[in-house]
């Protein structure tokens, strides 16, 4: 087996500038524009009773959500999508959105160190999995050399972990490379 690395990628012209947008139907249309706009701290850029796009950043949209009354459940074992996640650039933007959604009643559901990143993954009123991540390391150099390691070979799923020990090493002030590292998790 191949040691995993990230690859360079493709020409510009080739690829999409970004991922724009996800786009969710529901039966549960308030809860989950509710809770899209708690998680991901979200305004509205249009907003009726059929539909919500909502944004975060400069994107016109990064969630819409449209209400379907007659949509169901999906079979947990069916193919499709898995999860989604959205990034955090630090690991103290990852406390926060940890400590301010605990408030609001919502904790992840799993909490696992990939080695490459730190992710909490959380359920939204369909069921659907959203993940928060930060990057591990600051740099691709860093990140291919911890890949070369053969870590990621070994246990591509990674360690799960107490979010609450996350949160107290921050506050105790351990650096955030150290608090980062997956073997603090084995």
């Amino acid at each position: 087996m191949a040691t995993a690395h990230l690859p360079e990628p493709a020409p510009a012209h080739l690829r999409p500038s970004r991922l724009s947008h996800l786009v969710l139907k529901t039966p549960r249309f308030e809860e989950m524009t509710a809770w899209y706009k708690t998680v991901l701290s979200a305004k509205p850029m249009f907003e009726n009773d059929v539909v919500c796009f909502l944004t975060y950043d400069e994107e016109h949209h990064r969630v819409m959500i449209g209400r379907d009354p007659n949509a169901r459940p999906r079979d947990p074992k069916a193919a499709g999508v898995v999860h989604f996640a959205f990034a955090v650039d630090r690991l103290e933007d990852l406390v926060n959105a940890y400590l301010r959604l605990k408030k609001e009643g919502i904790l992840p559901h799993l909490c696992v160190n990939h080695g490459f990143t730190t992710s909490l993954y959380y359920l939204d009123p369909d069921g659907n999995e959203c993940e928060l991540a930060v990057d591990n390391y600051k740099t691709r150099e860093e990140m291919d050399a911890w890949f070369a390691t053969g870590a990621f070979d070994e246990n591509f799923f990674g360690f799960q972990f107490d979010p609450e020990s996350m949160v107290e090493r921050f506050q105790a002030g351990i650096p955030e490379d150290q608090i980062l590292q997956r073997d603090l998790y084995q």
